[in-house]
């Protein structure tokens, strides 16, 4: 029989696999644990009510889109370029923070802020990527279209994204050649017929 240091040996060899399985199992074991659908809202510092608004917005209408359990990352940030919403990849997305500042105490910002939010969901469920500028284009009217869509789901009125497009061609508004104002209007009048 071997003596006392190999015999430690042994019982380490023996034992610290097991151990690496079970800890390993542990960490990526889920728990259930009655909290909401939850999203990762940035900076981690956000007012908790302000969290809570975020989460709301965006998992109402996730739950109506083709991956209803899909999660995304929404950073609240001042984004600049007149923009109010930014899609950077399939699972990050940018929101203007005094946009939703502003929605929720405001209705017509409320409802700013969902066209916002259906509008950059749109980016990600069609996988868009900052490209050239004629592509992205198509991209801002196949983002507005999901958008749309996900509205008429939900059961809200897809007027507004008519009336917001109206608003901005009156005022002879275009926030960058990638955003064509009059394009985007004549589509949502397409797929939003109003009475």
């Amino acid at each position: 029989m071997p003596d006392g240091p190999v015999a430690c040996q042994r019982v380490r060899v023996n034992y610290l696999p097991p151990l690496i399985v079970i800890f390993a199992l542990i960490g990526c074991s889920t728990v259930a644990t009655d909290q909401p659908d939850r999203i990762n809202v940035f900076p981690r510092d956000t007012d908790p009510q302000v969290r809570t608004f975020v989460e709301r917005e965006f998992l109402q209408i996730i739950a109506v889109t083709e991956s209803p359990a899909w999660r995304p990352t929404v950073t609240l940030e001042h984004i600049g370029r007149g923009w109010v919403g930014a899609t950077y990849g399939p699972w990050d997305i940018r929101i203007e923070t005094s946009l939703v500042q502003t929605a929720m105490t405001n209705e017509a910002a409320l409802w700013a802020l969902r066209r916002t939010i259906a509008h950059e969901i749109g980016h990600a469920m069609s996988g868009h990527r900052f490209t050239t500028t004629a592509r992205q284009q198509g991209n801002e009217l196949e983002a507005d279209a999901k958008g749309i869509e996900y509205f008429k789901r939900l059961g809200w009125s897809c007027k507004l994204w008519v009336d917001n497009f109206a608003r901005g061609l009156k005022r002879g508004y275009n926030i960058d050649a990638e955003h064509d104002s009059k394009a985007r209007y004549d589509q949502a009048q397409q797929l939003c017929p109003t009475v």
